[in-house]
This record gives C-alpha cells, sequence and structure tokens, in this order.
C-alpha cells in the first residue's frame, strides 16, 4: 500500500520522514505504531503543537522490507508525490526526520552537519524553514543517538519559543577569505592580544604543513620540516608572544607539531574538539562543526584526498595481486607434475603412471589472492581497505607480510593552491569556532570539567611519546604457540560438530549451530533479528550447559584467535613505525567515551587480556627497557566509593570510613558482608567460588542496573546457577541492605525527566534520550544510563586528578633531576610508570603515587585507597 500524508492543508507546519515500516505499511498512514507513540508524545500540544495540526508524510512511501535501501528510482517516483503535497500544504516550518528527507530539502549533507538547528533555504520558489531531527526510530537502537533525538526536540521547542533563528546554509560572512603560504621570515606575525589557531597537515612520521590563524577569514600556511627556518622562526615567535593557542585535536598536533620541531605541549592552550565532545550532541569533526556553528562550507579530506588515494590502494592491489598470481601458478605447476608423476590405479584396475592433463589443473586460491581481487573491481578500494581492518584482519596482517603498508596519500598528490586552502581552511574554521563552543561550555556550567580535561592532556601527551616497550622474541614464540593452539581447536571443532570448515567467528554459523542444531535457547537477539552469540551469552550458555563442550570450544578459538590476529601477530609492526624506536605508541583519545575514560587504538593496548590461558603470557611480553622496571597502582573498589558518596548510603560511608568493623576490629569486606546477607553463611566460612565471587558481581553490577536475567547470566558465568526469581531475591536483599542505592538511582531518573540530561560529579553532563518514552523497554535503558553514568564517570573524574597531580609532583620533578620516571598507560582505574632501577625511587614512587591516587576531592564523602606493585613486566609484578 502507497503510504499518503494526512493532516490540514494549507498547514503552516510539515513533518518529512522517511519511510514507511510493515505497520505504516499496512494503514497507509505514516508515523504509526511504536515510532508513532513516541512521535505523540513530543507533539501533544504542550511545547509543540499536537500531532492533528501537522501535516505528516514520509519521502518514501512504500515499504520495501526489512534492511531494504532506498534507491535512486525510488526517489524519483516517491519526490513526484511529496512535492505535490507540498504545494497543497504550503508550510513556512518543514521538519525533517533522518538523513533521506533532510538531504532531499538541503542537498549533500549529513545529519552531523545540520542536526538540530532551523536552516532558511529556497525550495521550489518559495522561501522556507527547514528544521532536521535525528529520526525517532533510530534512538530506539542506539542509546548514544536517543539522546541526540531528545536534544534535537528541545531545541525544536526552544525554535518555537522564539530562541532560535533559522541562518542560512553555507551563508560564510567571510565570502573571499585569503589563505596565503609564508615563505620568508618577515612574514611571520604573531599578535600576543588574540588567540591564534593553530592546526597542521600530515602525520608525525611526515609532517607537512602548519597553518594558523588570527582573524577570521584570514590565515597562514608554513610548510617544512625541523630543518625549516621559517618553521624554527614561527616556533620562536609562538613562545615569545605568550598567545594562547586553539587546536582542534590538540593530541594529534602537538606530536605532528613536535616532530617539525616545535614543542608547545607547555603552553596554554585550548581545544575546540574537547568542547565539543563535553557538549555531547554536538558532532566531533572540525567539518561539521564549522558548517553548524560558523556558516563555513568546507571540504573534507576524502573530498580532497579520495581520487588521489584510491589511485594508491588500487596500484597497491595490482601489486598484491601479481605477488600472488604468481604464487598460484607456481603451486599450480607443483600440482600439475605430482600429478602428472603419481602412480595410481584407474578404473579397469591396471596401475598407470601420471595423469594425462592437457590443462593446468584448478586449485584453491588464497583467501588473500581472492580479497585482492575483490580491491581491484571496487570502485572505493582504499573504503575497502579500511574496512577490512575490522571484518577481515588477517587480510591487512597477509597483505602487509606481502608488501608491507599500503602507501597513504598526502596533499603533495593534489594541486598546491586546493592543499592550501584546504589547509588555511582549517585553522581559519578552529579560530572562529573557538568562541561559539567556549560560550556554549560556560552556559551549560562545564567550564570545571572542560578545564580538568585539558588539564590531563601533558600526561596523555607523554605517554603517547615515550610509548611501550615489546619483547619481539618472545611475541614471536607466542604467536607460533598461539598458531598452533588455533590449528587444534578448529580441528577440534570439526570432530565437535562434525561440519567441516566450520567457522567460530562468524555470527550466523555459530548461532545456526547453538540455536538450530543443538535447540538452546537464545537469551538476546541482534539487529538482523537472530539470536546474539557474544561472548557473554556464550560464557552463560557454557556453564548452562556443560553437556555440550562445544560451546567452550567456540568460545576459546574466538578467544586465541583474536589474540594472536588482533594484537600478537600486529606487534612486530607496530614496533616498526614513526617515531622507529622499537617501542608500540598507540594513539591515545579522550573524545571517544561518554563517561571520559581514556581510548586508545593502533594498537588497543585499554582492550589487551587480562584473564584466560595465555594473559598472563602476553602481558609478559610488555617489558621495562633495561635498567628500568614497570610499575601500576590503581584505586581500591573506586566506583563502590563513588557509589557510597553519591548515595550517601549509611552502611557504605561507615564501612569505608572504618566507623563500622568486625568484631575482631578488622575492617569490613562489603562482598562478604552481602554475601552473608544472601547465603546466611559467616566471612570465615565463605567458598570464595560459591559466596563471595557472586556477591561482588552483586554489589558491581546492581548500581549499574543490572536486572535479574542480567544478573543471572552473570552468575552462570562464574558457575553459580539460581533462577531469576532467587536473582531478583538478592536484588532486594541488596536493596535491603543498601537503602541509599534505590534513593539515589530514584534522584538520577528524577533529574534526567526533568532537564533530559544529567549532570555527574565533575560537571560532565549526559543527555538521557527516551528517559520519557511509553516503550518500557526503552525507558528501562535510560533509567540505567541515569544513574550508572555518574557512578562511572565519578571514577573517572578521580582519576583524572590525580593525572594532573602526577603530572605537576612526579613527572615534571623527576624529569627536572635528570631521573627517568614517565608514564606510560592508563587503564580505567590504574595508571603504570617506567622508571629507573632504584630500590630507594621504587618506594619514593610507591608512598607519593598511592598518596596521589588516595586524595580525597574537595567535596568527596568517601576516604580513597590504592595499592601498587612493580616488576619487569606487566606479568611478573609484586606488591611495593
Amino acid at each position: 500500500m502507497r503510504c499518503r500524508g494526512v493532516g490540514p492543508a494549507p498547514c503552516e507546519w510539515m513533518v518529512v520522514a522517511e519511510g514507511p515500516g510493515p505497520e505504516e505499511d499496512r494503514k497507509g498512514i505514516p508515523l504509526v505504531g511504536k515510532t508513532g507513540k513516541e512521535f505523540d508524545r513530543y507533539f501533544n500540544g504542550d511545547r509543540l503543537p499536537e500531532r492533528r495540526e501537522i501535516f505528516v508524510t514520509n519521502l518514501y512511501r512504500q515499504y520495501g522490507g526489512k534492511n531494504y535501501e532506498w534507491t535512486a528510482e525510488d526517489l524519483e517516483r516517491d519526490s513526484l508525490l511529496l512535492l505535490d503535497e507540498f504545494r497543497r500544504v504550503c508550510p513556512r516550518l518543514v521538519i525533517t526526520m533522518g538523513r533521506h528527507s533532510t538531504r532531499y530539502f538541503l542537498g549533500d549533507v549529513s545529519m552531523d552537519d545540520v542536526h538540530g538547528l532551523p536552516w532558511t533555504i529556497d525550495f521550489h520558489g518559495r522561501g522556507i524553514t527547514v528544521f532536521p531531527l535525528y529520526h525517532i526510530a533510530a534512538g530506539f537502537h542506539n542509546p548514544e543517538i536517543s539522546g541526540y533525538v531528545s536534544y534535537d526536540f528541545q531545541q525544536l521547542e526552544a525554535y518555537f519559543d522564539g530562541k532560535l533563528t533559522a541562518r542560512r546554509l553555507y551563508d560564510d560572512p567571510f565570502k573571499e577569505p585569503s589563505y596565503t603560504e609564508i615563505t620568508e621570515l618577515s612574514q611571520i606575525i604573531i599578535d600576543p592580544s588574540k588567540p591564534i589557531a593553530i592546526d597542521t597537515e600530515g602525520y608525525p612520521r611526515a609532517p607537512w604543513s602548519l597553518q594558523f590563524s588570527q582573524d577570521a577569514g584570514r590565515a597562514s600556511i608554513i610548510r617544512g620540516n625541523r630543518s625549516s627556518l621559517v618553521v624554527r622562526r614561527f616556533g620562536e615567535l609562538l613562545r615569545q608572544s605568550g598567545a594562547r593557542i586553539v587546536y582542534h585535536n590538540s593530541l594529534h598536533d602537538l606530536t605532528t607539531m613536535r616532530a617539525m620541531g616545535i614543542e608547545t605541549a607547555d603552553l596554554p592552550f585550548d581545544d575546540t574538539m574537547v568542547a565539543a565532545y563535553l557538549l555531547q550532541v554536538e558532532p566531533k569533526g572540525l567539518k561539521p562543526l564549522c558548517i553548524r556553528h560558523c556558516n563555513m562550507k568546507m571540504d573534507s579530506y576524502e573530498d580532497i584526498m579520495g581520487d588521489a588515494q584510491n589511485r594508491l590502494a588500487y596500484d597497491y592491489f595490482v601489486s598484491l595481486w601479481d605477488i600472488e598470481q604468481d604464487d598460484y601458478e607456481q603451486r599450480q605447476q607443483a600440482e600439475f607434475i605430482r600429478l602428472t608423476t603419481t602412480a595410481y590405479v584407474n578404473s579397469r584396475g591396471k596401475t598407470v603412471t601420471g595423469r594425462r592433463l592437457k590443462v593446468l589443473p584448478k586449485i584453491s586460491r588464497s583467501i588473500l589472492h581472492k580479497a585482492v581481487e575483490r580491491g581491484m573491481r571496487s570502485r572505493e578500494p582504499y573504503k575497502l581497505w579500511q574496512k577490512w581492518e575490522d571484518d577481515a584482519l588477517p587480510i591487512r596482517v597477509a597483505a602487509y607480510t606481502r608488501l608491507g603498508d599500503m602507501p597513504e596519500a598526502t596533499l603533495d598528490h593534489v594541486p598546491i593552491e586546493r592543499a592550501i586552502h584546504y589547509g588555511g581552511r582549517d585553522s581559519d574554521g578552529t579560530g572562529r569556532l573557538a568562541p561559539e563552543l567556549s560560550g556554549r561550555i560556560d552556559v551549560l556550567g562545564l567550564r570545571g570539567v572542560y578545564e580538568l580535561e585539558l588539564s590531563t592532556y601533558p600526561l596523555i601527551d607523554r605517554m603517547h611519546t615515550v610509548g611501550i616497550k615489546p619483547d619481539l622474541p618472545h611475541f614471536a614464540r607466542l604467536s607460533a604457540k598461539l598458531g598452533t593452539e588455533v590449528e587444534g581447536l578448529q580441528a577440534k571443532l570439526e570432530t565437535e560438530t562434525g561440519l567441516e570448515g566450520f567457522n567460530a567467528n562468524s555470527g550466523d554459523q555459530v548461532a545456526d549451530y547453538v540455536f538450530d542444531r543443538l535447540g538452546l535457547e537464545g537469551y538476546k537477539r541482534t539487529e538482523s533479528g537472530r539470536f546474539s552469540t557474544n561472548d557473554k551469552v556464550l560464557e552463560a550458555l557454557e556453564h548452562e550447559h556443560p553437556e555440550y563442550p562445544v560451546i567452550s570450544t567456540i568460545r576459546e578459538y574466538r578467544e586465541v584467535y583474536k589474540l594472536k590476529h588482533t594484537f600478537v601477530d600486529r606487534i612486530p609492526d607496530f614496533a616498526r613505525r614513526w617515531p622507529y624506536d622499537g617501542r608500540v605508541h598507540a594513539t591515545f583519545r579522550t573524545t571517544r567515551v561518554v563517561t571520559g575514560r581514556l581510548a586508545a587504538s593502533d594498537p588497543n593496548l585499554l582492550a589487551q587480556p587480562k584473564h584466560g590461558k595465555f594473559a598472563k603470557e602476553f602481558r609478559r611480553g610488555w617489558v621495562a627497557d633495561e635498567g628500568h622496571l614497570l610499575g601500576e597502582w590503581d584505586e581500591s573498589q573506586g566506583e563502590l566509593r563513588v557509589l557510597a558518596h553519591l548515595s550517601q548510603d549509611p552502611l557504605m560511608l561507615a564501612v569505608f570510613r572504618g566507623e563500622r568493623r568486625n568484631p575482631d576490629g578488622s575492617l569490613i569486606d562489603l562482598h562478604a558482608a552481602l554475601a552473608e546477607r544472601i547465603f546466611g553463611v559467616k566471612p570465615s566460612q565463605q567458598d570464595k567460588s560459591k559466596h563471595r565471587l557472586p556477591s561482588k558481581a552483586v554489589n558491581f553490577g546492581l548500581p549499574m542496573g543490572m536486572t535479574n536475567k542480567g544478573l543471572t547470566l552473570e552468575l552462570r558465568k562464574n558457575g553459580v546457577d539460581i533462577s531469576e526469581d532467587d536473582a531478583q531475591r538478592w536484588i532486594d536483599e541488596t536493596d535491603a541492605l543498601y537503602v541509599g542505592v534505590p534513593r539515589y538511582k530514584a534522584r538520577m531518573v528524577a533529574e534526567a525527566k526533568r532537564n533530559g540530561y544529567i549532570r555527574c560529579l565533575s560537571g560532565r553532563i549526559r543527555y538521557i534520550g527516551g528517559i520519557k518514552s511509553w516503550d518500557a523497554a526503552i525507558r528501562a535503558e535510560a533509567e540505567r544510563f541515569a544513574f550508572s553514568t555518574p557512578i562511572q564517570e565519578g571514577l573517572t573524574w578521580l582519576v583524572k586528578q590525580a593525572e594532573v597531580s602526577i603530572w605537576k609532583e612526579i613527572i615534571g620533578p623527576y624529569g627536572r633531576q635528570g631521573r627517568y620516571v614517565q608514564p606510560i598507560l592508563q587503564v580505567h582505574d590504574s595508571i603504570n610508570l617506567e622508571f629507573e632501577d632504584d630500590p630507594k625511587l621504587a618506594q619514593d614512587l610507591n608512598r607519593h603515587m598511592r598518596e596521589i591516587l588516595s586524595r580525597i576531592p574537595e567535596g568527596f564523602t568517601v576516604p580513597m585507597d590504592s595499592s601498587g606493585e612493580y616488576g619487569p613486566n606487566m606479568a611478573d609484578m609484586k606488591e611495593f
């Protein structure tokens, strides 16, 4: 059925969504069913008009089935009907919901560029305002998108209240910007009274340029490296000027400028990426931010480099194909010789020496051979290559072994005028963007957390610069051992399943075998509709069904395979990269996780295994340099202490303050205390796995919103088989024990409903979409985010303050004394240092590190505690 628009015509307001779902298709009416109920919750006549006052329609009119992707033919067909409705309705405001409808009115834009803001355009001879929203349905599947949905509707309400003014897209007030290259020392002019926006192009291993701007619409570009007199002079004048620097992604720019011979990590700076990240609903990319707030038309890196990079990728694939084809033909020839010289018995029972072959036999091609052929046929070979990093990493590993890294295009591959304009535009945009975002940071009360975030950057920048040393011979031995293990596990899988070539990494194959062939009950479904086979689910099934050892084998295969291909086999590659010091330098980011926790990539050192058969042997491969030691310090029960502060639970406070103790005067163990309440077993008689471990899972899980079903799965992972009814009883027992926790949860849920966001200990905010949803599942998830986020963020807040103190009180002073004490890693609530092998230094460090990590911030009502250990590598450590 063709879905047609409904509502009054003419009408001031028109909503254009994407296309019909199955229920809309059956009824022929847009925005009904689950999405319609959520839509009606917003358009209820309170802050926004009622639905009956709006004309509601879709861009696409026919339901194409689940996961259907609309085509150009669909648009050509259905846009005629939309245009006819537009002319009948004559709206003043068009509210678009989703990417397709937004692009129909605004052109080639992304939702990041334009969502939540009103834009004036001319559309078929009429001036109208377009207000793009993220589609309500997108928030059903992604909790982060649900926050954007909530924010967009708040912005729409502000527009109806007259608090937002529409702007014309790309109406840049500086029509003819001036971006010029500096080639003479006399051309460098820095005004110390103005902030200086600085951007870099290229990579630390191959810097291309730096560019700076102090006036909107103007920028200067400097090309060269550390040997350039112009680069060197700019660095000198920058330090002398005292001008405050503005970056976008300072962690990248600091490293790139250092590679050019300019050290700026100790100078005061701002970072527009950090500001955008803290605002939560802004894109972090410079290009969409400049479109949104400065009306600047920006070229993306892909626009500039796409053609050149695809040419290099194609040439790379051709070279790989030549190598693989040559190898294939040699193997083909060898097989021909084998078949034509090997004796066999024919159909008559006669022994014949060699087969009579007229052509070379067909043999199987390697996975790399097939993949490279796909790359050569692809219109975007570089995008395909990037996708393999996640979906088919072994292909990239094999390619690197064959030919080395794929070459990357640089701005040298494009016309110089275009390259200069691209670089200058970035620094110009950064400078214009800074005051816009700074004002919003102050309005939302985020100045404190913004300054704390930037205060950690010197330590994080040093972590990246120092890196961590791998024992490459150790990892080579481990790789061989893992390879043998993978082969053995594959053979075992094929025996246990009876399926040749069974792929344990394929979610579809595993789901088919476990849930269809074995008939086991699934716990949750993926977006595609099949039951999930993630490790948490398989771990629960493993304990629930010990009669099926194949589940354990699948989990073990995945773990070993990932360890080998994702980590171990790639470590030599990472160690050979710039700055070519034999150490691994991960890329760190603080703007990836909503709670502010650090993230890492290339490699993700924060995801390395801590548990499992090979975990300790893997960690043994990270070593201290000769004459050095590694140290690790962490907070003790950090999240529980944060929860105690947030909830002001009397029992937790008394235990952590030492006001309540065991009869013998020793400190109470909260996990043992909960186990005693649940199991009725005194701490001295408790079994670690049967009593303390389950209670630990409850203590850490329930504050994060764990349900009785989630608790059941968590306990089954630990070998404790209980019913959901028993799990609910434990939850109730825990709520009765920690009476402040349920009150805290209710308070945070109320705050989210009142404001649309919650505020954490540091001042950080998180938008909570779906908190008022009619759908119980969406609402429950939003409530979990409302009370769990401040707990996780609170621990991050404590660690960040410790990082700032460690930089100021340990790294800096020891460095000035000429002593080697350097940060190498920060994971969750632990901090790793590398330092000289000196017993006195080790004890001094331990005392100072524990003192810093145990400090109680102003206003925090719970004592902190910490512990430390040290050793020659990350596995063989002992307590100080």
